[in-house]
């Protein structure tokens, strides 16, 4: 089974005040939010900006833009050449458009392992940020509160007013996990699915012969977000799952859909850096299935990566918010 001991997660609430009024998507808030740090990360601490790609820098192992947002051969494993960003953007969920001083924008972002001591290259970048503005008007704002927010504690972090920011020992840890995961039924699970979630499954294996999945099995998303938590555990914790992936997976067969109510959410993002053959922005496909799903059957062993998932989202794109998903004990 695997170890939750070293398991170490960072959620934060980020406010943005704005100076009159912010205009945002009803959709794809987690592109904006992503997009906007990114750019300004770099702005702030590239030293070869007018590279494209990180892995043509020479200073790249030393720079925090190169960890934290676009971590290129970060590990030696030749399948883990495109590592996981270890950070999770988990968006506001209502369709409201237009953000005020009264009404601000509240977000949270997730850090995973030895990334969350790189949480000041996000302070500094987000209130940097509001001088040059965020959405679709480009508002200026202000970075208000920071909190750190795990079960139902809320620990105010940042000063705006002497923007001083201090750090907390106090992480969701695998223990947590473990006691949440006791709380929940081991028999019948709920999985509501909160932002369009994209479900690949390679039945064959081979390269290239991925199909999407629109009304997944369990075993569908069970597969890839133990997927997920491997790469990130050897990426961000320094250390591979210690688990039987090939029973562990097969047991999740096992798992029934009992109800199932989702719908299909169109959405798109085009890409800043990316081109086609006729030198336009690739257009990439986000769309995915929101919902709930009621599965049965013996959730013993799933439980506890289950609720990780919580944090780290399931699936295509979730370091823009998609595939964030909640455990509902029905």
């Amino acid at each position: 089974m695997f170890s939750f001991d070293y398991i170490k997660i960072a959620q934060y609430r980020f406010t943005f005040i704005p100076d009159d009024f912010i205009i945002m998507p009803e959709k794809g808030k987690g592109n904006v939010i992503r997009g906007a740090f990114g750019t300004t990360l770099k702005r702030i601490c590239c030293i070869n900006q007018n590279l494209v790609d990180c892995k043509d820098c020479l200073d790249r192992s030393r720079c925090a833009y190169h960890f934290i947002f676009n971590p290129v051969n970060l590990i030696s494993q030749k399948r883990m050449r495109d590592t996981p960003r270890g950070f999770v953007v988990k968006p506001p969920l209502a369709l409201r458009t237009e953000y005020t001083k009264e009404v601000p924008f509240v977000f949270y972002m997730v850090l995973v392992g030895k990334l969350i001591d790189f949480i000041p290259w996000l302070i500094v970048p987000m209130s940097e940020l509001g001088k040059f503005g965020i959405g679709k008007n480009r508002r200026k704002f202000i970075l208000g509160d920071v909190s750190m927010v795990f079960d139902d504690i809320n620990l105010s972090l940042y000063d705006p007013k002497t923007r001083i920011f201090k750090n907390h020992g106090d992480y969701i840890t695998g223990e947590s996990i473990l006691k949440k995961a006791e709380k929940l039924s081991k028999y019948r699970i709920t999985m509501e699915f909160l932002t369009p979630t994209r479900i690949k499954y390679n039945l064959k294996g081979t390269k290239g012969s991925s199909t999407l999945i629109k009304e997944p099995e369990f075993h569908h998303i069970f597969r890839r977000l133990l997927g997920r938590i491997s790469s990130i555990s050897l990426a961000y914790f320094e250390k591979p799952i210690d688990i039987d992936y090939e029973d562990l997976t097969g047991k999740a067969l096992n798992i029934k859909k009992i109800d199932e109510n989702l719908n299909w959410v169109g959405l798109t993002r085009k890409s800043k850096t990316e081109y086609d053959r006729f030198n336009r922005h690739t257009i990439h496909d986000q769309s995915g299935f929101v919902g709930k799903m009621t599965f049965g059957g013996d959730f013993t062993e799933f439980l506890p990566f289950l609720v990780l998932g919580e944090y780290l989202h399931v699936g295509d794109d979730t370091v823009f918010g998609n595939g964030w998903y909640r455990l509902v004990n029905e």
